[in-house]
């Protein structure tokens, strides 16, 4: 009977998250109350105070049920570069990238990280969270890049951080434009934009030469 409960209020905890994740997609953070969910759930107010803090804390575990693309392409990447980091980062990145247009979850929950989130000041922790993030996934590209370096596909010269910023950069905007618009076919076109991206680099001059 104990086990028949924990199961049951898992599911209810999974559907209260498809019923926000719906609800935030539709509305937008801001817009979307307590009782919105639980209606979209077809259960109680109650219900999600049972499982849940605020909206926050809500928006919080919807993001999680999705891992960060970027992130999670470079945990064993940056644990072992291997023998070609720029191959492996290539094929990772044009992976995350048709990640984001082949699943529809990965696509709501940067759909309202990107266009529909305006939480407001319980959403602190969640910024700071992100940009947490954000910072770990920068410390992972310098080192991809720094072993890039010493293999030599890429210039002695290259400064790693400011690569692994531009590189950041250009996959986050290029996701972004994509959920924004959705204007261009960003599946099939995944390997020449990260290919352009990459080839630049091989051939970038050194940082001096550019500030002269």
């Amino acid at each position: 009977m104990v086990r028949r409960t924990k199961e049951e209020a898992e599911a209810t905890r999974l559907q209260l998250l498809d019923a926000a994740e719906h609800c935030f997609r539709d509305k937008g953070v801001a817009s979307t109350t307590l009782d919105d969910i639980a209606r979209s759930a077809g259960h109680t107010r109650g219900a999600v105070y049972w499982h849940f803090e605020n909206k926050a804390d809500i928006f919080e575990a919807v993001c999680e049920r999705v891992h960060t693309p970027m992130q999670a392409m470079l945990n064993d990447l940056a644990a072992d570069p291997g023998d070609d980091p720029l191959g492996y980062l290539r094929n990772d990145a044009i992976r995350v990238l048709r990640m984001l247009t082949d699943c529809d979850r990965v696509q709501s929950v940067f759909e309202i990280k990107f266009c529909k989130l305006d939480g407001g000041p319980d959403f602190d922790r969640l910024r700071r969270r992100e940009l947490e993030t954000n910072t770990r996934c920068l410390s992972m590209l310098q080192v991809v890049f720094e072993a890039a370096v010493r293999v030599g596909q890429l210039p002695a010269t290259l400064p790693a951080r400011e690569t692994a910023e531009a590189m950041h950069a250009f996959i986050n905007g290029l996701m972004r434009s994509w959920v924004e618009r959705r204007d261009f076919d960003l599946r099939k076109t995944a390997p020449w934009l990260v290919d352009t991206f990459l080839t630049g680099l091989k051939n970038s001059p050194a940082p001096e030469d550019c500030c002269n």
